[in-house]
């Protein structure tokens, strides 16, 4: 007897982050530890993951997610230091991406234009390295905004493939159609109009962030009303976070992102990184799609640590202050000021009736 298929259609939106000033730390520290063995006389550990091998992993991943399903859909963000992009589809494809019905995706150009669009990504990246104003954060991806453009894709996906709209015609979305006024009865039902029945796509959306740089503590509201709006619209949020040495190193707001969303959290060492080991992990831990998770032996996700970072020193709190206008978690009362959005601090005394 054939096993049961589930009837939604699997869409990831990738996240990666290649930041510049992280991944160059890790190539830094494999050529020394290359240098070491070879002069012992042993071969490259392959310790730590460099960039190269990460593209080749994620290939890999994208060429067997495509391959699984026929209707299946992929979107990849790209990271880098405080620059976001969307490598593939590009951006001269995505109108012809949401508005087919039918996700027919090319491998070999997802595999090409990979590339490309991280290489750009990465030398823009390395122009705001050097600015002293950037410094403080190029060295940290911009993981909240990768993510927010990513669940923005996915919710234009959606509307585009079960409505039959995209954000991104010029025309009116609201033209009537037939007699039975077929245009304004898709946008409020999401019929599928090339579909004889008249029944909406079901989409089984998720999204994969592969982490490699440590967390921005001023991101730490705009990651979680990213999960809040994954949690609202169902889409589950995995994550891998790339250690780059066998320290307990980790990314709070990712595993708490996971933990609300009902994703999986893995933040991964460096030696299982190791010769290649990365795709190995990402077919058979985040490749299975949502309906057969729970017949399969996954890592779960037994303790969160879901206190606040403070903004201005990283460091997770208990108890903090808080900017009545930003949201700003601090672990000492500022002085004067918000540091974060310039917003006056009053004392009681000073407070008007």
């Amino acid at each position: 007897m054939a096993p049961s298929r589930s009837n939604e259609n699997p869409l990831t939106a990738l996240v990666v982050d290649v930041s510049p000033v992280a991944w160059g730390d890790r190539d830094l520290r494999r050529s020394a530890s290359d240098r070491q063995r070879k002069a012992a006389g042993k071969s490259s550990s392959g310790q730590p993951l460099i960039l190269e091998e990460l593209l080749v992993s994620i290939q890999a991943f994208a060429s067997a997610f495509i391959s699984l399903e026929r209707d299946s859909a992929l979107f990849i963000v790209a990271v880098a230091g405080n620059e976001v992009s969307v490598v593939y589809p590009r951006k001269d494809d995505l109108e012809a991406f949401f508005s087919s019905n039918e996700s027919k995706q090319d491998s070999g150009k997802m595999q090409t234009l990979l590339i490309q669009g991280v290489a750009e990504l990465i030398a823009r990246a390395a122009k705001g390295v050097g600015d002293i104003k950037n410094q403080t954060t190029a060295s940290h991806g911009a993981i909240a905004s990768g993510l927010s453009v990513a669940l923005c894709l996915v919710n234009r996906f959606l509307v585009a493939t079960n409505a039959g709209l995209s954000a991104l015609r010029s025309e009116h979305a609201w033209n009537r159609g037939n007699a039975d006024d077929e245009g304004v009865i898709a946008a409020i039902g999401g019929i599928d109009r090339k579909s004889s029945n008249k029944r909406a796509r079901a989409w089984s959306p998720r999204a994969l962030v592969i982490q490699a740089s440590d967390d921005r503590p001023s991101d730490y509201n705009a990651i979680m009303n990213c999960a809040f709006a994954s949690v609202k619209h169902r889409v589950v949020v995995d994550g891998c976070f790339l250690r780059c040495d066998d320290t307990s190193a980790s990314s709070a707001f990712l595993e708490q992102t996971c933990d609300l969303t009902g994703g999986l959290f893995l933040p991964l060492s460096a030696a299982a990184q190791a010769n290649k080991a990365l795709t190995e992990v990402l077919l058979s831990v985040f490749l299975p799609p949502r309906s057969c998770r729970n017949k399969l032996n996954l890592p779960a996700i037994n303790e969160v640590d879901f206190r606040a970072r403070s903004f201005d020193t990283g460091k997770s709190t208990n108890i903090a202050f808080v900017c009545n206008q930003c949201l700003s978690i601090f672990e000492e009362k500022p002085k004067r000021s918000c540091p974060t959005c310039g917003a006056e601090i009053r004392s009681k005394k000073n407070r008007g009736t």
